[in-house]
């Protein structure tokens, strides 16, 4: 049974919420941020028609945009708009020619007459462009014919200004519409509503697209390439078009199995509607991301677009709930400058893990939290900067921040925060926010001051590090728990340094001197439990806020504690000291209701030497479900002689959860050879990366039987990037020099296969040491193309080789004998020097 009492007064933390106030701080300071203000601008830009078609062997855009905006000043003489290397061919100005400056980054149109209040003018631009960003051409230029050949978009941050001229800004919304001229061979898509096709009688198509409501511009979108679509609706009747290769139709089922659910649940749970006229998925090669959340129509990498084996490695479930929840935090309310971008990536990546709870479970989501946690502490090792920040880093804008609302969750309560949000969501339709505003929408529909929540975890970095002591008396437990985090100006330390906190000598004595909260300690109710040997337990919740605490729990019944929580569950951001004798952490290991709460006495093991441990790992494993606490067991029995560990490891390695069985293959080391049999099985998993994995470790701990490890494991491709193939020819050619394994490398090394293929297939021939001039080629052409993830490889690889006084000729020669534009000699200059 759990008696629950509540510290002092407090019946809840909501009510504390209202009965507390607080002296504010003397001072407070931020982080100075470049990019608080939104971007000034002189008129308001309110439709935009695109009329677009290509030349795609050249990578050549011949467009026109008409884009209709109103005045925003007095007097406007000149308008600026983003155009990087733009070539501007006419302007008209409400349909007169008007001059106009073109440079690299901007376009200036001076009107001549000056605009004024009141009026509604057009611009008519006519240009051609050749987009090093922003629009992407893929497989045109491949040789061998092989690659797919696509043309789409990814314009956030701010690169549709390099294929389209206009006020490329997320603090401007505009209604778009978009024009397409292009083979008529091919399927093309936009934002909005497919209005129809004309047939130019010349082998192409224009399609015709149309937004109903403004968006902001980074969103605009165009996705071109041969396709099939599968049409459905969600629930609530929203049109789903969801696109796929023709070859790969047995995939899209699979790839898309929950896009209805996901609109359903979403729409219960934020409690406003689909804000679109319809919505749209489109897989893409070479994406350099994940995904993209343009308005109503999401671009992802086709790397995801994956077999029922690669399903169990990487799949799409959780990018297309990111995405989709980006619908409503991002689209249809969004930033109005960087230092806010949290409000859009925070918001669709909690969204998407509550999304996942509904399939998966709350493991599953408080090992989400986890994870985030662990990526905040580690990313405040290098700096400060709060949530709220346009330097505050992906960690910050979407793990952190996701942990952060849930806090506010268990902060407000869940039906509170929902009615929050709905309200937040609903005033800001269509428009641009700040971090004020969510604020606002939590005070103005629950009458909470949340002042303090947003100075301590939106506007300040940092967070808190507690140091926990436990005390059982005769008739009651304690805990003793202080703040010990660095004090800083931007966690709230008044400038001047003037506060200051008494100290006592008895640890168990509370510190009640301060006549307010010392800025830079956190205020935040934790749960403390106390769990007792009779089965039964006892909780209370206390508002910590000063820098030593003193938390009492009545025992009058003598009961023998088996362990005891401090913020049992992990609601709240942080960093933990808290020693605990073994025979705590084994009850808690065994017997804690909670999965995080048993994981962290399994991780308090660590350091205990195996003879100490042992028969409590063996239990736990023997009773766990879930992969977290089993891989941390397998972990820690690795290098164990012992026959019962070497059991459990067998035994993981059949464990229905592939990531169990890639849990024990990261343990399976030279020191534990004995194993190598029961491993065997896993060179026929069903997880390709299992395959890939266990082919490398038993070649590398076993390499007397290669040759067997490569019969069992050929003609297997693997999944996106062909993992286990490139794994196979790499072993092969190592084990027995046949040119025809590493020909097969320097192919697929080649822009006739995808960027992650590409990589693979580098990095096998760099750790083989293996050159040749075509292989400066592919790395050359990888180096010089949009993909950070291809480029990144195919650098290190030619770097390498470069190093070498036997090859470094070879590819100066090279590269002497190509012509190179200016931006492609800039990078080159860069990789020579």
């Amino acid at each position: 049974m759990l008696k629950i009492k509540f510290s002092n007064v407090l019946i809840g933390v909501s009510l504390f919420l209202v009965s507390t106030a607080l002296a504010q701080d003397k001072t407070r300071s931020y982080l100075t941020d470049p990019k608080l203000a939104p971007r000034e601008h002189n008129v308001d830009f309110t439709h935009l028609r695109l009329e677009v078609s290509f030349n795609p062997e050249q990578g050549l855009v011949k467009g026109k945009v008409t884009e209709r905006f109103v005045p925003l000043r007095q007097v406007v003489d000149s308008i600026v708009l983003d155009a990087v290397n733009i070539r501007v061919k006419e302007v008209l100005l409400n349909g007169k020619a008007v001059s106009y400056r073109n440079d690299s980054t901007n376009l200036v149109v001076y009107t001549g007459t000056p605009l004024s209040w009141g009026s509604s003018d057009s611009l008519v631009i006519s240009y051609e462009a050749n987009p090093h960003k922003g629009l992407y051409f893929i497989g045109w230029n491949d040789k061998n014919n092989l690659s797919r050949k696509q043309i789409w978009s990814q314009g956030q941050g701010t690169d549709n200004r390099c294929w389209i001229p206009m006020y490329d800004e997320m603090n401007d919304k505009v209604v778009s519409e978009v024009l397409v001229t292009f083979d008529a061979s091919y399927k093309v898509l936009s934002n909005g509503t497919f209005l129809g096709s004309k047939d130019n009688k010349n082998g192409t198509l224009t399609w015709h697209y149309c937004m109903k409501h403004p968006h902001a511009p980074y969103l605009i979108m165009l996705g071109i390439g041969t396709y099939e679509i599968k049409e459905t609706k969600s629930k609530s009747g929203l049109p789903m078009h969801l696109y796929y290769y023709p070859e790969w139709k047995d995939r899209a089922e699979l790839t898309y199995k929950y896009s209805e659910q996901m609109v359903d649940f979403y729409e219960k749970e934020i409690g406003v509607p689909f804000g679109w006229e319809s919505y749209s998925q489109i897989p893409v090669q070479d994406y350099m991301f994940g995904a993209m959340e343009n308005t109503s129509a999401t671009v992802f990498g086709d790397f995801f677009f994956v077999d029922p084996r690669s399903n169990l490695d990487r799949n799409y479930v959780g990018v297309n709930a990111h995405e989709l929840a980006h619908q409503w935090f991002g689209d249809l309310v969004t930033a109005n400058s960087d230092a806010h971008h949290w409000l859009q990536e925070s918001f669709a990546t909690y969204y998407d893990m509550l999304f996942e709870r509904s399939l998966y479970g709350e493991d599953s989501f408080n090992w989400s939290r986890r994870n985030a946690q662990t990526s905040a502490l580690e990313e405040s090792k290098k700096n400060n900067y709060p949530i709220a920040n346009s330097e505050a880093g992906s960690v910050r804008h979407y793990p952190k921040g996701a942990f952060v609302l849930n806090m506010l969750k268990y902060v407000c309560g869940r039906e509170g925060y929902n009615k929050s949000i709905k309200a937040y969501l609903e005033k800001h339709k269509y428009g641009n926010v700040d971090s004020h505003d969510l604020l606002r929408s939590f005070e103005e529909t629950l009458g909470f001051s949340l002042d303090w929540f947003w100075e301590e975890w939106v506007y300040k970095g940092g967070e808190p590090d507690y140091s926990v002591e436990f005390q059982e008396l005769r008739s009651s437990s304690q805990f003793l728990v202080k703040q010990v985090q660095e004090l800083k100006p931007t966690s709230g330390l008044p400038v001047d340094g003037s506060q200051s906190v008494a100290v006592t000598n008895d640890p168990f004595v509370s510190d009640h001197t301060s006549a307010y909260r010392p800025a830079g300690l956190y205020k935040m109710p934790i749960w403390f439990e106390v769990h007792y040997q009779d089965g039964s337990a006892e909780k209370v919740m206390q508002v910590l806020e000063k820098q030593s605490e003193l938390v009492t729990l009545a025992n009058p019944d003598h009961k023998k504690v088996d362990y005891v929580l401090f913020d049992p569950g992990n609601n709240v951001l942080k960093s933990v000291t808290f020693s605990k004798p073994f025979e705590m952490l084994r009850a808690q290991a065994l017997k804690a209701e909670n999965m995080l709460d048993r994981f962290e006495a399994l991780l308090a093991m660590r350091p205990l030497p195996l003879d100490r441990k042992r028969e409590t790992l063996l239990q736990v494993y023997a009773n766990e479900k879930f992969h977290a606490c089993k891989g941390e067991v397998i972990y820690q029995l690795a290098a164990d002689d012992d026959s019962r560990s070497i059991s459990v490891l067998n035994r993981a390695s059949v464990d229905k959860d592939v990531l169990v069985r890639k849990d024990v293959l990261n343990a399976f080391t030279e020191k534990n050879k004995s194993v190598i049999f029961d491993m065997e099985v896993l060179l026929k998993d069903s997880s390709y990366e299992v395959c890939a994995l266990a082919l490398e470790k038993l070649c590398k701990y076993n390499p007397s039987k290669t040759q067997y490890y490569l019969d069992q494991t050929k003609g297997i491709e693997g999944t996106v990037g062909r993992n286990v193939i490139c794994k196979w020819l790499e072993i092969a050619y190592a084990s027995d020099g046949n040119k025809k394994d590493v020909e097969k490398l320097m192919a697929y090394s080649s822009n006739s296969y995808e960027f992650r293929t590409r990589a693979n297939a580098m990095a096998a021939l760099k750790r083989l040491d293996y050159f040749d001039v075509s292989l400066v080629d592919n790395c050359v052409d990888g180096m010089l193309g949009n993909n950070s993830r291809l480029s990144g490889p195919a650098s290190d690889c030619l770097t390498y080789f470069y190093s070498q006084d036997r090859y470094k000729a070879q590819i100066s020669t090279y590269l002497a004998s190509k012509t190179w534009n200016s931006w492609q000699l800039k990078k080159l200059d860069a990789f020579l020097h």
